[in-house]
């Protein structure tokens, strides 16, 4: 399956609830869609900045917050679930009316000592407070707030959300004083109502206007645009709408095009995003704005959530991928051949650690720095990703769980989860394997050789060799951080 089938296959098993329902792109829709798009770019090329290798852009620096998060450093609290406004684009169900306690990455933590704990475990250098409508937690938060400066000082960044309903400037001082950095409004969920923001500007060092780009909101938008400027915001976040099963019919009333990406964003949000940052370069408006796009969310954020846990549940004979995926080798050929590779690896100087062999499956699990010791001219391989999840138990039917204990109170447990796995029986895929992602030769030329070497004996064959070329492109979405914009199908 190539990596754009893997996409959409994805998409309709995430989806399932609505697939056919929803608007997609045609292959001739997704062409203009793409040409548009990067004609919009390139308008704009020689005036903005790229960061995390352009997957998020935009003219003007990053707030430290949306720093912390691109770097993988950031927790994000959501203290309440409860919500004064009633968003079309809200992704969370607000037909529950049960309010939830504090939770992030799906852990409870109503007890902001041991929310401290995790954070000075964990080394968080940011940290945010989300909801549905925090201020309807105010007295909460700044219990927070206070034990994280008295733990940790200065050295954490922390800033909040808000749809600025319940702001006033009692609240403000009080959050100033307990030690926020940073509040970001949401003025598309008042309205674009701006008292709220002057109002912070005044209180707060650092004041953000984050909101999705709403197409029909473009005209009252660029409206704002100058006003922000005047009043001294700091930044301006562009967030690309995505669907859940919460809001995805207000998106299809709408009219909406979902494209065929993980957590299925909308195409016109993202053209809107593009065309914002156009219009404040060509007006030289001089607001810094980043487009934050969906894509990004499942780049950076994911992986910085995978770096943070994944060595306390790798083997030392498993590597790690470049986005974060515990990577797992096995070869199981004839035992002639294991005890011959098993000689090689006892002979050499690695340590015993970095190889396992498995009696019950007979498999030979090694780290990818002996693969030089194997002759995959004439093997073939087995590579299975794995990725760290966050539990509030132990998993009993797994030994793939640690315990990590944050306090005498509380512990958290720490698992993984397989994500994707492929064997590789042809040894030409093997050593493009091997050379593609371990030793980060030119793709051109591994290629180029992938089809030179790959031996056709039959007909047959010829579908055998597109199936490995297409495994080996499938597996870049394990192994490589995409670089720029999502690819528009």
């Amino acid at each position: 399956m190539t990596k754009k089938g893997h996409d959409i296959q994805k998409a309709r098993e995430e989806t399932g609830w609505a697939y056919c329902d929803m608007k997609w792109l045609s292959e001739g829709e997704a062409r203009r869609a793409a040409l548009k798009r990067d004609t919009l770019l390139q308008s704009i090329s020689d005036k903005i900045k790229s960061y995390f290798k352009g997957n998020k852009i935009g003219p003007g620096r990053l707030s430290p917050g949306c720093m912390t998060c691109g770097l993988g450093t950031w927790s994000c609290l959501f203290i309440c679930s409860a919500c004064t406004a009633n968003c079309f684009f809200c992704p969370q169900d607000r037909k529950k009316k049960k309010d939830r306690p504090p939770t992030e990455s799906g852990l409870l933590f109503d007890n902001p000592r041991d929310y401290v704990d995790y954070l000075e475990r964990f080394k968080f250098r940011g940290v945010s407070f989300s909801g549905g409508e925090p201020f309807l937690k105010h007295k909460k938060i700044l219990d927070y707030i206070r034990k994280i400066r008295e733990r940790l000082g200065e050295g954490i960044y922390i800033w909040m959300y808000t749809n600025g309903d319940l702001v006033d400037k009692g609240k403000l001082i009080a959050l100033k004083e307990a030690g926020l950095n940073e509040i970001r409004f949401d003025i598309a969920a008042s309205h674009y109502d701006l008292k709220a923001v002057g109002m912070s500007r005044d209180v707060i060092d650092r004041v953000t206007v984050e909101i999705p780009a709403i197409p029909e909101d473009y005209s009252v938008l660029k409206k704002c645009l100058p006003r922000m400027k005047a009043m001294g915001v700091d930044h301006l976040n562009l967030h690309q709408l995505m669907a859940s099963p919460y809001c995805y019919k207000n998106f299809m009333d709408r009219r909406y095009t979902f494209l065929h990406q993980a957590n299925i964003p909308v195409l016109e949000s993202e053209m809107t995003a593009l065309r914002v940052i156009k219009h404040v370069l060509d007006h030289d408006i001089g607001l810094s704005i980043n487009y934050c796009s969906t894509i990004y969310k499942n780049r950076f954020q994911k992986t910085g959530y995978r770096k943070r846990f994944e060595s306390l549940v790798r083997k030392p004979h498993e590597g790690l991928t470049e986005s974060a995926f515990i990577r797992r080798l096995a070869f199981r050929g004839s035992p002639v051949e294991t005890r011959k590779f098993l000689k090689a690896f006892e002979e050499s100087d690695a340590h015993r650690d970095l190889w396992f062999f498995d009696k019950e499956k007979g498999e030979l699990l090694f780290h990818d720095s002996l693969l030089n010791l194997i002759d995959l001219d004439r093997q073939g391989l087995s590579v299975s990703y794995f990725s760290p999840q966050l539990a509030e138990t132990h998993d009993t039917k797994s030994d793939n769980s640690k315990e990590i204990v944050l306090n005498s109170r509380r512990s958290i447990f720490v698992q993984r989860k397989c994500v994707h796995e492929t064997k590789m029986d042809n040894p030409v895929t093997a050593k493009s394997f091997q050379e593609l992602f371990l030793e980060k030769k030119n793709a051109d030329d591994v290629m180029k050789s992938f089809y030179r070497n790959y031996e056709l004996r039959a007909k047959s064959d010829i579908h055998e060799m597109m199936s490995d070329r297409d495994r080996l492109d499938l597996l870049k979405a394990w192994e490589i951080t995409g670089s720029g914009l999502g690819e528009i199908y």
